[in-house]
């Protein structure tokens, strides 16, 4: 396996197509060494048939005489590999140490041990990741809805994390965003600025609030003087922030007891000098 890792490093620089091909190859050749070492601990997935299966496609993929693109010879091309030569030395690694014993019939003893072991041993999250399809579906339902529970914790703590994280970050660059706002004559907005190697976008949004109340009277006012009241504000009550800047001084006075303005939730986005934004 080292060998031909080691091989398909010393071309020159790859496209971004051949990196993913190469990263194919290398994930098909983890896939054989991780086979091997799981039978070499414990030789009884000889006689699973997931594993059985796992192990003839594998087999299979890496002699196949195909050139379609995704096969072995095909990746071998793309990274300017000898199909030959680094089959061979697939075989001698991995392929020769592969051949499938005869299929053993599990006694009734057998598969309730093995249905024990299933549920005393629950997998981690982390584990899940690098185990093949065929084992996840031999799990028994005890596994997997333990399974299910670990990441649904997982997903719980991670938005407890990110939420305690936005709010150092908050604690952190609230006060010089506030500064720069000031320093720009605006309340709210967005400022930029940088703080070692990376660049710092602080949003604090605006969201006006008007009193119901006031905004039905003064509809009736409005409707009641002959004019139309849907060209000042919306049916619900709601005025455009857009509309309320475009009225002359003495409608908006009349408009400025129902608004009141809040501060929306601030975000800052962080950005690593020449990367996109994190």
């Amino acid at each position: 396996m080292m060998t031909i890792v080691a091989i398909t490093h010393q071309q020159t620089i790859p496209s971004g197509e051949t990196d993913l091909w190469r990263a194919v190859l290398a994930m098909a050749l983890r896939d054989a060494k991780r086979l091997l070492k799981k039978v070499e601990h414990n030789p009884k997935y000889w006689n699973e048939q997931l594993f059985r299966q796992d192990v003839i496609h594998l087999c299979r993929w890496f002699r196949s005489r195909s050139r379609h693109p995704g096969s072995f010879r095909f990746i071998c091309e793309v990274v300017e590999l000898d199909p030959e030569q680094a089959l061979n030395r697939v075989e001698v690694h991995f392929l020769q140490h592969m051949v499938l014993p005869r299929w053993k019939h599990e006694s009734k003893e057998e598969k309730k041990e093995k249905t024990v072991m299933k549920t005393e041993m629950n997998p981690t999250l982390s584990e899940l990741r690098s185990m093949p399809i065929g084992e996840l579906a031999e799990l028994s339902p005890e596994q997997l809805a333990n399974l299910q529970q670990q990441a649904a914790k997982a997903e719980e703590s991670a938005k407890l994390t990110k939420e305690f994280l936005e709010g150092v970050i908050s604690r952190r660059y609230a006060d010089k965003a506030d500064l720069l706002r000031k320093e720009a004559g605006k309340d709210f907005g967005t400022v930029r600025f940088i703080d070692g190697d990376v660049q710092v976008t602080a949003e604090l949004p605006k969201r006006p609030h008007w009193d119901q109340k006031r905004l039905s009277d003064l509809f009736d006012r409005i409707s009641k003087a002959g004019e139309d009241p849907n060209e000042y504000m919306d049916v619900d009550y709601k005025v455009p922030e857009s509309k309320f800047k475009a009225w002359p001084s003495q409608i908006r006075s009349a408009f400025e007891g129902a608004r009141t303005v809040k501060a929306g939730k601030p975000t800052f986005k962080l950005m690593i000098s020449n990367q996109e934004a994190m």
